[in-house]
């Protein structure tokens, strides 16, 4: 048994694994089990479940039987038979009963019954006949009923394909006389989709059973599924996203959540296709149990990836319109399609499996690949979470890319973030992103832009890093055995050097064994030439041992440095002092000792903040920062800012490049908290103190924030109705010397479009969303801000001048969900793919909902 089949097949659960995992269809459970409840001796109440493919029809049968073998009352009425989940030997109403009587006898309790009715079995076999075969399987079959005094309970899958194969023309009316005619017997069977035997009156099974449809899992019960499968949380809009994605699939919200219980949902996007990747055994194992030209018609709809019409697919796979219309009809009643609407002599078809066809589309090039990794982007953003979330997610991702010691400055700030109650929704996704050691680093742009740039950069480094080591390794050699001092002392800074070189790659354990060779041979020395070695090889040490995971042994190495050195006024210590207080601050954030970490950031501060020493100047911010975010996050909200106000204030006139751009970030992490305590004037103040003290600095990332906050403040006086202040903050964005930066100017343009629009002048709004949607930069992203200007805009603009605009520009094939939400408002039928559809049903809501808020 292949690992891959216990993925997929419930069937291969114990007993209990099934009932403790069953947590979605409840209600089609209790609604099936009630029935049994209320089923008298006669008649039988017959049920037929439908669903198509991974809908949880199997996991749901078994669930039943499992509550028949459970539940007192039923377990005295009822005994269940349960058929494999594919009956292919069933051809005949005989051999129906041959296989019930088969699988009864594997189900039967230990005993001379069950070795009976094994040879029975056996017996009957060889019995060619049907009508005698049948006769003779129902005899012994209810002979079994009689000696329990149970009435049997047979549960068959997938009983549309059962039919569509058997060459028994009478096998349906057999079984219905059979069905209607003996108490004894119950059916509670499954199937891909309606099928004609049960919706013809003409035939055999028409209105024999009571049908429960299974209907795609609604966004809570999604939740419930991932929250069973991977026992995490996920946020809201991620939630509403997978369904989509999935189309409600259980079978696949499994999958996603199993692969990506510990992806972000931005990486959980942008690793799509590895999703599927790594489950290609099942997707191509629906695939290759098609005939060749049922596969070839099932591909050609997946390349066209919209509802389709027989003709279409027909045209696509090069195959006569009839003949394909044939295959349509074996693909509907396998599950693996599904009728879309359309006519009833002009059916449209689509995928039952969504993934499935983002698959296929992403693993070919070509325009349709690119549309899929657009509706994706799209979906990104448009379903992504607060924006303070996005900063915590940044700050995860962003701790990955520089060195150890930068690493955790600020993981304090992180640690307490994700437990702000405004992420209590994403709390868990947070922290599995975690790794052991993070920072706060930077929140600037969003990962995937340099992604690309990183992977070459981590490459090259490695290849530095292994010649650098080589040098190391060469140098040491030399030096080992010299005996005079200076070579002792270039082996010992070499030596040293080392050390922290492994540590800052990560690579701990050779850190520390170099380390401690070091120290085992030079701790001792009085030699002042060896005296700052040896701190600077106890501090990374330490760092070495946080990178393991060993915080308690990490500030036992940072205690030792500070009672050995910590007193000193010599120069020569100061840094690897102020890195032992700052680590150890950070290492007791993250051990939820925050009075203790702010203390020794308090320490930092004490001793280094009169010092005009650039590099002191670095600590005193870092320390500052750190202990700012770490009461805050304490709900210490006034306390902390006021630290952060301080920094700003010793920092913010500073000409260093880099203490200027904590100031900037500081202010606008400041305005992010302002405005998630609900204070957005105060926000706003700190927008503007941005603007007011780094307006004119010529540094990029300094001035990339001076635009961030324009545009925050320009989309907060739309809010507060004052349309010519926001007006003004774009110009002067739009209007800069040397302009705003690709990334932000189409943004400005945007939102002073929807400034100049809300102010009444329509006219010149058009025209500046004109030039937003041509001026989209190529290596651009969509943010939730953007969308949201989008869709104000075609509540305010005529949904028709709109669409124009958008239907022409560059970013169509971005926009497509939008799009078809303002189709869907003209009434234009739109025959796009289900994601994009129901994408662009939620804008519709959100329209709905800002007409409701403007009107009244």
């Amino acid at each position: 048994m292949t690992a891959a089949v216990r993925k997929y097949n419930p069937g291969f659960l114990s007993e209990d694994e099934l009932v403790n995992s069953f947590c979605v269809r409840t209600h089609e459970f209790e609604s099936a089990v009630q029935a049994l409840h209320e089923t008298p001796v006669c008649p039988s109440v017959h049920q037929l479940l439908i669903g198509p493919r991974g809908s949880g029809k199997t996991s749901l049968i078994l669930r039943i039987a499992a509550e028949i073998r459970r539940d007192a009352e039923l377990a005295r009425r009822f005994f269940p038979i349960v058929f494999a989940e594919e009956s292919y030997e069933v051809a005949s109403a005989g051999e129906f009963w041959l296989e019930c009587l088969s699988r009864l006898a594997e189900q039967a309790p230990r005993g001379e019954a069950a070795l009976s009715l094994s040879r029975t079995h056996e017996e009957l076999r060889t019995v060619s006949d049907d009508r005698i075969l049948g006769e003779r399987c129902l005899g012994a079959l209810l002979d079994f009923s009689d000696q329990l005094d149970k009435r049997l309970v047979v549960m068959a899958e997938n009983l549309n394909m059962m039919f569509n194969e058997m060459s028994d023309q009478d096998a349906g009316w057999r079984l219905r006389k059979t069905l209607q005619t003996e108490p004894r017997i119950i059916l509670l069977a499954s199937a891909t989709s309606r099928f004609e035997e049960i919706d013809n009156p003409d035939q055999a099974l028409y209105e024999l059973f009571r049908v429960l449809s299974l209907q795609p899992l609604t966004t809570e019960e999604c939740a419930v599924l991932c929250r069973a499968v991977s026992g995490k949380n996920r946020a809201p809009e991620t939630i509403s996203a997978l369904r989509i994605l999935t189309g409600g699939s259980p079978r696949l919200i499994a999958i996603v959540a199993r692969f990506g219980a510990n992806l972000s949902f931005r990486n959980l996007m942008a690793d799509l296709l590895d999703l599927v990747d790594d489950h290609t055994e099942y997707f191509k194992s629906h695939l290759e149990v098609l005939p060749a030209q049922e596969r070839r018609v099932y591909l050609a709809l997946a390349s066209l990836w919209k509802p389709a019409t027989a003709r279409e697919i027909a045209v696509q796979a090069r195959l006569d319109t009839s003949k394909c219309s044939a295959q349509l009809g074996r693909l509907v009643t396998r599950g693996t399609v599904e009728v879309d609407g359309g006519s009833a002599r002009r059916k449209r078809y689509y995928l039952a499996e969504r993934l499935y066809n983002i698959y296929y589309l992403m693993r070919r090039s070509g325009r349709l690949a690119r549309l899929v990794e657009a509706v994706v982007q799209f979906m990104e953003a448009f379903y992504s979470p607060s924006e303070l979330h996005n900063v915590a997610a940044r700050m995860i991702q962003d701790s990955r890319s520089v060195d150890t010691a930068a690493e955790r400055l600020f993981q304090a700030a992180l640690a307490r973030l994700i437990k702000l109650p405004a992420l209590a929704s994403y709390r868990q996704q947070l922290l599995l992103q975690t790794p052991q050691h993070l920072a706060y680093v930077r929140d600037g742009d969003p990962p995937e832009k340099e992604e690309a740039v990183a992977a070459d950069s981590r490459t090259r480094e490695m290849d530095i890093l292994e010649q650098v080591l080589v040098e190391c390794n060469q140098a040491l050699q030399r030096y080992e055995h010299g005996k005079k001092p200076e070579k002792l002392i270039s082996f010992a800074r070499t030596l040293a050097a080392k050390g922290a070189l492994l540590c800052k790659h990560n690579r701990y354990e050779e850190s520390i064994a170099v380390l401690d060779q070091f120290l085992e041979r030079f701790e001792s020395s009085d030699e002042p030439a060896l005296l700052e070695e040896v701190s600077r090889a106890i501090v990374w040490r330490g760092l070495a041992f946080s990178g393991m995971g060993r915080p308690e042994e990490a500030m036992s190495s940072w205690d030792q440095c500070l009672r050995r050195f910590g007193a000193s006024q010599n120069p020569a210590f100061r840094g690897m002092i102020a890195m032992a207080w700052i680590n150890k601050g950070t290492e007791l954030a993250r051990l939820e000792r925050a009075g203790e970490a702010v203390s020794a950031w308090d320490e930092a501060i004490r001793r280094f903040g009169e010092s005009n020493e650039p590099e002191m100047a670095e600590v005193v911010a870092q320390a500052l920062v750190n202990k700012g975010a770490t009461l805050i996050l304490m709900d210490q909200i006034e306390e902390g800012l006021a630290v952060w106000d301080d920094f700003v204030e010793r920092c913010g006139d500073s000409d260093a490049p880099t203490l200027m751009e904590k100031a900037a970030k500081c202010l606008h992490s400041k305005a992010l908290v302002l405005r998630e305590q609900n204070r957005p004037e105060e926000a706003v103040a700190a927008w503007n103190e941005i603007t007011r003290r780094f307006r004119a600095i010529s540094v990029p990332e300094v001035g990339r924030r001076v635009e961030i906050a324009q545009l925050n403040i320009a989309m907060h006086q739309i809010y507060w109705e004052r349309y010519d202040a926001a007006i003004q903050q774009m110009d002067q964005l739009l209007d800069a010397n040397d302009g705003a930066t690709p990334e932000n100017a189409w943004r400005g343009h945007l939102v002073r479009a929807w400034a100049t629009v809300k102010s009444g002048d329509q006219a010149r709004g058009m025209m500046d969303l004109e030039v937003a949607l041509a001026s989209f930069p190529d290596s651009g992203s969509l943010a939730k801000a953007d969308l949201d200007a989008l869709v104000a805009l075609a509540v305010e603009l005529e949904p028709q001048e709109i669409l124009g605009l958008v239907q022409t520009s560059i970013m169509a094939e971005g926009l497509l969900p939008f799009i078809t939400a303002l189709e869907r408002e003209l009434g234009i039928e739109s025959l796009v793919p289900r994601e994009v559809k129901d994408v662009a049903k939620d804008i519709q809501q959100e329209m709905r909902t800002l007409r409701q808020k403007k009107d009244g």
